[in-house]
């Protein structure tokens, strides 16, 4: 039978710890890593709706995308919702892994998923961790815009940019790619728009002054493919089908 130290090697196979940003927090968070898996619960977010269907479904290993703990814990107050979900993992023997960032850069990662799926075609990077980049069929931003809120179930696409202009060339970050940062490596790449999550103020004001288009999607939308391409590599590397995509997790925002 399967370990849970059987799946973090598969995972940190496909995307070693090495490729996560620095800011990031990607691994164990919780758990006996020489436990037999008995099911694994795949999420974007841990709370205490997913660890409660990870019960329901006899899970004892949910894998995040988003770690759980990000920053130095100073107190354990089960007030606060999250805590209040890690404290019922640690009640339910349940082991918590986060594969963040790792997971969007690595090659055939979630980065590469998602520039695939909005139709990039000869794909690039500028660099490990930055934007991917190719080419798409020309069109319009506007009509690239409404493409991508069909491929992603998001109503609320936001464009910066001439919406009539024509394009055949772009640039994605999925999540929250929305910095300055990866909007410089997406016009030095020479993508014609670029196609990301959670766009500052600061950045849109940039790219509106320098006549650039971005498609803003929301950073749950772009992420949900994460889900699929765990549990599908799961299956192929360890023939393992106890797995199942987190149902409860819902978007933070209306839609």
């Amino acid at each position: 039978m399967a370990t849970i130290r059987d799946v973090i090697e598969v995972i940190e196979e496909f995307a070693p710890l090495e490729l996560q940003a620095s800011f990031d927090n990607c691994g164990l968070k919780i758990g006996d890593i020489n436990r037999p898996v008995i099911g694994i619960m795949v999420t974007l977010d841990t709370n205490e709706a997913v660890v409660n269907e990870a019960i329901e479904k006899k899970c004892n290993l949910i894998i995040e995308h988003h770690p759980s703990i990000f920053y130095p814990i100073k107190s354990f107050d089960y007030k606060l919702p999250l805590t209040k979900a890690m404290a019922l993992a640690i009640k339910n023997d349940i082991a918590i892994y986060s594969a963040h960032t790792n997971i969007d850069f690595c090659e055939n990662g979630l980065n590469d998923t998602i520039a695939r799926k909005i139709g990039i075609t000869n794909i690039s990077k500028t660099s490990v961790d930055g934007p991917r980049f190719g080419n798409i069929p020309r069109q319009t931003i506007v009509e690239y815009a409404s493409k991508l809120s069909t491929i992603f179930n998001d109503k609320h696409v936001k464009i910066i940019g001439d919406e009539s202009k024509y394009i055949n060339s772009a640039a994605v970050v999925n999540g929250g790619g929305g910095n300055t940062e990866d909007l410089i490596a997406a016009i030095t790449s020479e993508a014609e728009v670029y196609v990301t999550g959670d766009v500052k103020y600061n950045v849109a004001r940039l790219a509106k002054d320098l006549n650039y288009a971005i498609i803003e999607i929301g950073h749950y939308n772009t992420e949900q493919d994460f889900m699929p391409l765990i549990g599908q590599l799961l299956k192929d590397k360890l023939n393992y089908n106890e797995i199942y995509m987190a149902t409860t997790l819902l978007n933070p925002y209306n839609q």
